[in-house]
């Protein structure tokens, strides 16, 4: 067997044995769907909350078997923190479309698209969600707590999940002064699934 063909197949197996290392222990997208995103009436936003999740948690993996580090771990700690944010705005847009539906959103914010109170919310009757796709990650945060969908403690999570996210315009990382650490991502992860948690109370699923 020549030289190269050995390097190739050498090369096959560190990939295989990566692949399979990433994926070890991670939930597929259906199991997410019907375990962590059951609560989710939307059928669109379920399979894109469970494809977004698998994919931040096979990129938490594979960083892990790269031993990323520097800025490798900057890049890889952001990637998660971006999707991990994503998956809580959709989820609240979600939750908030249905407690809407059902009359159950409470507080003075629903009533109104801006955070000043000054532009009143033209709800959808018959789509909700179509509303809620113009409103804000801090609106939504808002209205949940508001709501009693989450409470005082998460929403500051969150916010402060948000402020993170929102460092990916470059110029506002700068300004901001902020360095991505490990310990971001798995802030955000946590945050994440005591959203998942609180949302599935509220709804009583």
């Amino acid at each position: 067997m020549s030289e190269k063909k050995i390097q190739e197949q050498f090369g096959q197996v560190f990939i295989d044995a990566m692949a399979s290392f990433a994926k070890k222990d991670i939930k597929t997208t259906n199991e997410l769907e019907s375990d962590e995103f059951s609560h989710v009436q939307n059928q669109d936003i379920r399979q894109a909350l469970a494809e977004t999740l698998y994919g931040a948690r096979w990129l938490y993996k594979l960083g892990l078997a790269l031993l990323a580090t520097d800025k490798e771990q900057y890049a890889h700690v952001r990637a998660q923190i971006i999707d991990y944010a994503s998956i809580c705005e959709a989820l609240l847009a979600d939750i908030l479309a249905q407690g809407y539906s059902t009359n159950h959103l409470q507080g003075n914010q629903f009533q109104y698209f801006d955070l000043r109170c000054t532009r009143r919310m033209h709800w959808d009757n018959n789509d909700p969600l179509r509303s809620i796709n113009n409103t804000t990650f801090e609106w939504r945060i808002k209205v949940a707590e508001e709501s009693g969908i989450i409470d005082a403690q998460l929403a500051r999570s969150l916010n402060g999940m948000r402020s993170k996210r929102n460092t990916v315009h470059l110029t506002r990382k700068i300004m901001s002064g902020v360095t991505y650490w490990s310990g971001f991502a798995k802030r955000s992860h946590t945050t994440m699934f005591h959203l998942i948690s609180q949302t599935k109370s509220w709804l009583g699923t």
